[in-house]
C-alpha cells in the first residue's frame, strides 16, 4: 500500500498505478459485464474519472480505490438499464446441499460448466466471488469496494458457494 499526496505529479504517477493494475481492472469488468465491448468502456470511463479525481483524493489504496469506481460505474450503468437492479433472492440460496467427491471431470466440461453456473449467480454474490477468487482480495478491500460490512462479504462468500456447488451438482447430472 501507498499514500499518494497532492504534491506528486498527477498525469504521470495516475498512469503508472493504472498501467500496474489494468488487466486486473478490465478482468474484474469484463466478469462484471460479460462483454467484451462493455468492460472496455467501463474500464475507460473509469481510468477517466479516476484521472479526474485523482490530483484531489489522498488515496490509500489504488486498486482498491480503482475497482471501487469501475463497481459504482457498473451499478449506475445498470441502474440506469433497468429500473430496478436485480435482488438476491434468498429463498432460492436456503436449499444447500454438499458436494460430492469428483473424479474422472474433463477439465473442457468442468470450465464450461463452472462458467454457466457462475453466470446465473445473482450479480453480488458473483461479484464477492470474483473478488475473492479471481482478484485474491481479503475480506478488508472487498468490504470496502462492495461498500458492505465485513459479516456480509462472508455471508455472501458462503452462499455464493453453496450456491456454485448446488447448481455444478445440478449441471454434472445432466450431463451424465
Amino acid at each position: 500500500m501507498f499514500t499518494i499526496f497532492k504534491n506528486e505529479e498527477p498525469k504521470e504517477s495516475f498512469e503508472e498505478h493504472l498501467l500496474e493494475h489494468f488487466d486486473s481492472l478490465y478482468n474484474f469488468a469484463y466478469r462484471l459485464t460479460r462483454k467484451r465491448e462493455e468492460a472496455e468502456d467501463l474500464v475507460q470511463e473509469a481510468s477517466l474519472r479516476g484521472f479526474k479525481s485523482y490530483h484531489k483524493a489522498r488515496i490509500i489504496n489504488f486498486k482498491a480505490w480503482m475497482f471501487t469506481i469501475v463497481r459504482n460505474l457498473y451499478i449506475s450503468n445498470y441502474r440506469k438499464n433497468s429500473r430496478e437492479p436485480a435482488k438476491v433472492n434468498y429463498e432460492e440460496v436456503e436449499n444447500f446441499i454438499s458436494l460430492p467427491e469428483f473424479t474422472g471431470f474433463e477439465e473442457e466440461l468442468f470450465s464450461e460448466t463452472l462458467q454457466q453456473s457462475l453466470d446465473q449467480l445473482p450479480e453480488e454474490l458473483r461479484t464477492t466471488l470474483m473478488l475473492f477468487y479471481v482478484e485474491e482480495l481479503p475480506y478488508k478491500e472487498i468490504a470496502e469496494i462492495t461498500k458492505c460490512p465485513i459479516g456480509t462479504v462472508m455471508s455472501r462468500l458462503f452462499m455464493a458457494r453453496q450456491c456454485m456447488k448446488k447448481k455444478m451438482i445440478q449441471l454434472a447430472k445432466k450431463e451424465y
